[in-house]
């Protein structure tokens, strides 16, 4: 935050704007990434606090065969926003320590029952002001009193909350885009950005951009890449995974040492890679979104670097009282042709062992969402749905329930957080596990992000399908003597993927379901 031009708020300091300007256009069949480029140019924007840019994007159109009904409804809306209101000289954003994360999230809940709600604006609308950002993993350290055995080695705050100046909600199913901004100037600017859109070229460019993983894909993508895009090997090098196979597999071997003994039925382990890279975080996101159109897509350009996320899977949603998780539990690799493709999902809905582990992990949402929800509220709405992605396919749930009427949404947050698929059961045990096996901290990877809105609605995702973009200098860890123990300057890329490990996993298997994992933001980056 040194580069910025304005003093974040304390906690004390919130102040929500009282009243938007809005103003309503025809969308036009564009796509979010086309509208955010238009609005705030995220490959040209200044740094510090005036560069702060942020998207939510869902796929528009959706591509075939990928999503059942219901995902498709999450795939309604797009957010777009600028940087942070500035209020006597403070810039409405806040950097919380651990300890200090939800009295934030609690106040700005408290200050959000305050604000006004213009008539005219649709109830429907999932955001219409408040505030946008992150909880990175370590958030559960707030939570839970856990072991602290690593550094973050990576330049981004654990959490990151701001209010924005001006944003621009996308309905893509009703074809309306609505434009809100605290200032009748910054909305007519707003409007004339808006309107310069080539409304051809967004078309062009999004039809062009997913057609080739519209239907099987996988394979069909990769060619496209060696045909078209060859040079992106010379723009993105010296790939290097945090751990090698051998620590990964001894890590498996501990997991499953863990479970036997009876302290855990699972433990998800991840993996963390790096990459240097002399492409944009913007055309890093373009072509990750491109490759892997997903629901809970995230794109956020900030003082410390750029998060680029494709996740598929929503932490929680709180609407009009009503919470809800999206667990994805059990993994196939996508068939290279319908048949292929068909046959393996038959496998993975018809594997007991994917069942039982899915199963058990739904009930962990249900006892979590069941410890701030109203008793016998809480239900499973859809069980193992099948949902198809760019090189993976998932098994899917949907578990809802209704809060407490004294509960908060910070509290609901805390109940939930983080996401069990990405620990593990039991949850806390888990997290012990995990900090004592892999190398390094997790930082934001596997944290959440998404809004919490004026009206106390909130959608936060789980940061999985995600990559780490900074220029900052960041420490590698000095665990494996064979890693250079040199700072990383230049840009660099960060992702991290991971497994389910239980009883009976194999090693191997595990390490080539964390590759196949990590194939769609290797081909974004060319690799």
């Amino acid at each position: 935050m040194n580069k910025a031009n304005h003093v974040a708020a304390k906690i004390a300091d919130v102040s929500p704007c009282e009243r938007y300007f809005w103003r309503s256009h025809p969308l036009q069949q564009r796509a979010g990434s086309a509208l955010f480029a238009d609005l705030f140019q995220p490959q040209t924007a200044p740094t510090g606090i005036a560069g702060i840019a942020t998207l939510l994007e869902s796929p528009h159109p959706l591509p075939a065969h990928s999503l059942p009904d219901q995902a498709a409804q999450m795939a309604r809306y797009s957010i777009c926003a600028g940087p942070p209101r500035i209020v006597n000289g403070q810039a409405q954003l806040w950097t919380p320590k651990i300890g200090q994360i939800f009295p934030l999230l609690q106040r700005l809940q408290q200050m959000s029952d305050r604000a006004a709600i213009p008539d005219e604006i649709p109830d429907h609308l999932p955001f219409i002001g408040g505030w946008l950002g992150w909880l990175g993993y370590d958030t559960a350290w707030e939570i839970e009193k856990l072991p602290w055995l690593k550094a973050d080695t990576l330049p981004f705050p654990v959490a990151f909350w701001y209010e924005p100046a001006k944003f621009a909600v996308l309905d893509h199913h009703l074809q309306q885009l609505w434009l809100a901004a605290e200032t009748p100037s910054a909305l007519d600017d707003m409007t004339s950005k808006a309107a310069t859109s080539n409304r051809a070229s967004a078309l062009t460019a999004i039809h062009s951009d997913q057609n080739p993983v519209s239907e099987i894909n996988a394979s069909v993508y990769s060619v496209c890449i060696d045909k078209k895009d060859k040079k992106d090997q010379m723009l993105t090098q010296d790939l290097t995974f945090e751990a090698s196979q051998t620590h990964f597999h001894q890590a498996v071997q501990q997991a499953k040492a863990h479970i036997r003994a009876g302290d855990v039925f699972q433990v998800n382990h991840s993996l963390r890679f790096r990459a240097q890279t002399s492409l944009s975080s913007w055309e890093i996101y373009k072509r990750l979104h491109r490759i892997n159109p997903s629901p809970f897509a995230s794109y956020w350009q900030t003082p410390w670097g750029a998060v680029v996320s494709c996740s598929p899977e929503r932490l929680v949603q709180l609407q009009n009282g009503i919470a809800q998780s999206r667990p994805i539990a059990g993994t196939r690799p996508r068939g290279r042709t319908v048949l292929e493709d068909t046959a393996s999902a038959q496998a993975l809905s018809s594997d007991r062992k994917e069942q039982a582990e899915h199963i058990m992990l739904v009930d962990l949402e249900r006892n979590d969402l069941g410890r701030v929800c109203q008793w016998g509220s809480v239900q499973v709405s859809e069980l193992m749905t099948i949902e198809r992605y760019s090189h993976v396919m998932h098994l899917v749930s949907n578990v809802i329930g209704k809060l407490q009427p004294d509960h908060s949404a910070a509290q609901l947050i805390s109940a939930m957080f983080p996401g069990g698929t990405i620990t593990g059961c039991p949850k806390v045990r888990c997290m012990e596990i995990i900090e004592s096996l892999e190398p390094v901290r997790r930082s934001l990877f596997y944290g959440s992000c998404g809004y919490l809105d004026q009206r106390g609605h909130l959608d936060l995702n789980i940061l999985i399908r995600t990559l780490l973009v900074s220029t900052h200098a960041a420490t590698p860890p000095r665990r494996h003597a064979a890693m250079s123990t040199t700072t990383i300057s230049a840009t660099t890329v960060w992702g991290q993927v991971g497994a389910g490990i239980v009883a009976d996993s194999d090693p191997e298997r595990e390490w080539q379901e964390s590759l196949q994992k990590a194939k769609a933001q290797l081909l974004a980056l060319g690799l």
